[in-house]
């Protein structure tokens, strides 16, 4: 397996929207909250999936740091392929709320438009109430996105994101 170190960059993210380049992609979103989130880059990190396929990531964890766990937090991947690869939106989706039911979660699907493409929303719900999301969408053939998490503007990032491919 091929790695690249990550490389990790935070920087604050005090007004909305947001823009943040990580690698080749620009992601813009407006979470419209006032809060002072932490926007950290992930990546590049390359993997051999087989011999003739690699996928690239690139990452974005959006961190509010006045909160000291994970209960708020939401993390954007994206892989780039080397080749297409086949639609899987809906195994991507039941397999994440099966997990939600290993972890003893409630889940529930939404299939919706996410960026201006097909995608799927994951909601788990716990005993104690507290929500996780788990989303993902392709752009194109050879990119998936996938977000995850439990910041409470998630709902908000999922309605304004927009990920673009830079030229080069």
């Amino acid at each position: 397996m091929i790695a690249i170190s990550a490389i990790f960059i935070q920087a604050v993210a005090i007004a909305s929207p947001s823009s943040v380049i990580t690698g080749p992609f620009e992601i813009s979103f407006d979470l419209n909250t006032s809060k002072n989130l932490i926007n950290q880059l992930e990546g590049p990190d390359k993997r051999e999936v087989s011999k003739d396929l690699y996928i690239v990531s690139h990452g974005l964890e959006i961190i509010d740091s006045n909160t000291p766990d994970d209960a708020a937090k939401a993390q954007i991947t994206i892989n780039e392929y080397s080749a297409p690869i086949p639609n899987s939106l809906k195994y991507s989706a039941e397999q994440f709320a099966r997990f939600f039911h290993i972890v003893d979660k409630l889940a529930t699907i939404d299939y919706r438009t996410i960026d201006g493409n097909p995608g799927y929303v994951v909601k788990g719900t716990n005993k104690n109430g507290r929500i996780e999301y788990s989303s993902g969408y392709r752009i194109g053939e050879q990119i998936e996105v996938t977000i995850i998490g439990a910041l409470p503007e998630i709902k908000r990032l999922l309605d304004t994101i927009h990920i673009e491919k830079r030229l080069s």
